[in-house]
């Protein structure tokens, strides 16, 4: 846990190798703290939560351009991809008790995702 506390960057994202980078990253880092039983009111949780919602797209969605890794930046993709989505609800649930507007738009997104054939659902993360 303090491993995991202490490595989160000052916007509040953290690093993640296997995917993506910062939303993936993110994902693992508050869906695990909660796991383990740090309380969703924890600065920490707070913090990462409020990065993700502070890079969802206009369409409710979320998505990172590879090119995050290279930089060791959050750089926004431009669009939204249906696994950047998925973890960025999935993490943001975690940490919220009750639905809001934004994982509402969230979920729409990914929803609809799943009927689409373009770009974005076929870019890596």
């Amino acid at each position: 846990t303090q491993w995991l506390i202490s490595h989160q960057e000052k916007d509040g994202s953290w690093y993640g190798r296997w995917g993506v980078c910062y939303i993936y990253g993110t994902w693992a880092a508050l869906t695990g703290l909660t796991a383990v039983g740090l309380p969703t009111n924890h600065k920490t949780l707070q913090k990462g939560a409020n990065w993700l919602l502070s890079i969802q797209n206009e369409d409710g969605g979320w998505g990172e351009s590879c090119s995050s890794d290279r930089l060791q930046r959050y750089i926004p993709l431009g669009g939204s991809t249906p696994s950047q989505t998925a973890w960025a609800l999935d993490a943001l649930i975690a940490v919220h008790p009750q639905p809001t507007a934004a994982l509402d738009k969230g979920i729409c997104r990914l929803i609809d995702s799943v009927k689409e054939d373009k770009w974005t659902t076929v870019y890596p993360t």
